[in-house]
């Protein structure tokens, strides 16, 4: 069986969709927290786990602020958020790379 039709068949059982993408969230959160390439990893992956294309960005948008949002709870937990909302521009480029970056790779199900 090819890989392609190998996501397809994850597509369309819906019990395998919900445990791809769990899965894809997990892998590339923990890839993201080791290295920024971590969010092209989960965005594509969840890309590649949803049934159209329309949601498949939608989904890469998702893990993308899912991203940003722990980050910021880490900065909470850690005491730092203060600092990091005053920080201006750099606190929208933090805010605007991970999301644009799990979303342009979530275009990866144009591939599959």
């Amino acid at each position: 069986m090819s890989r392609t039709a190998r996501w397809r068949a994850v597509r369309t059982d819906e019990r395998w969709r919900w445990a791809a993408m769990v899965a894809s969230i997990a892998v590339g959160l923990v890839a993201a927290s080791v290295h920024w390439s971590g969010l092209f990893l989960g965005g594509s992956l969840v890309g590649l786990a949803s049934t159209t294309r329309k949601r498949a960005l939608l989904s890469g948008l998702g893990f993308g602020v899912f991203v940003w949002v722990v980050f910021a709870l880490t900065l909470f937990v850690s005491g730092d958020i203060g600092r990091y909302l005053a920080m201006g521009q750099i606190l929208a480029v933090s805010v605007a790379i991970p999301i644009g970056t799990a979303t342009f790779a979530a275009s990866a199900r144009w591939l599959v």
